[in-house]
């Protein structure tokens, strides 16, 4: 199992945001300084974001958004390909940028809600045999493994000690 390199490749979000601009121009949406800057902050972030993030993102930048703008923004994202929607269990969604690994699981902490992509051809391997054997044919698949990160686990394990 290996970690996957979540930092978009260098020049990316530039072909991300070309791509999005001719999105927007095939459903005849006009391209709008608060839809470019939503989807280049989820572009340029290389993590999963929710709708409250990016709208924090964009105020840290002077950017004035709407939750909404950013919600129709996002679904915009997703229904053109160009973004993915998950749901952690949080009571909320978080997106990721499309690109990159296309198959790609999820460690979450449910402690501080870090998110970790990883893959692993063992999974890939039981998932072809535990489909083959009941004549299944995969369209896709979403892991989630809940738990604690590291630094989550070594903290609840203080409290532990402390508690002791």
């Amino acid at each position: 199992m290996r970690a996957v390199e979540t930092r978009p490749p260098l020049g990316c979000a530039a072909v991300m945001m070309g791509v999005f601009r001719a999105a927007l121009q095939d459903v005849h949406l006009p391209v709008t300084q608060q839809r470019e800057a939503i989807a280049q902050v989820l572009f340029e972030s290389g993590r999963h974001l929710s709708a409250e993030d990016i709208v924090e993102k964009l105020r840290e930048g002077g950017e004035s958004v709407g939750k909404a703008t950013v919600y129709r923004t996002l679904n915009l994202l997703v229904k053109v390909g160009l973004a993915v929607e998950h749901d952690f269990d949080e009571g909320f969604k978080r997106y990721e940028m499309s690109a990159g690994p296309s198959r790609h699981d999820h460690l979450i902490c449910t402690s501080c809600g870090t998110v970790v992509e990883f893959q692993s051809s063992d999974l890939d391997d039981l998932q072809a045999e535990v489909a083959g054997s009941h004549g299944f044919h995969i369209l896709t698949r979403q892991v989630k493994l809940f738990g604690l990160c590291p630094a989550c686990e070594e903290s609840a394990d203080a409290e532990l000690l402390r508690a002791v």
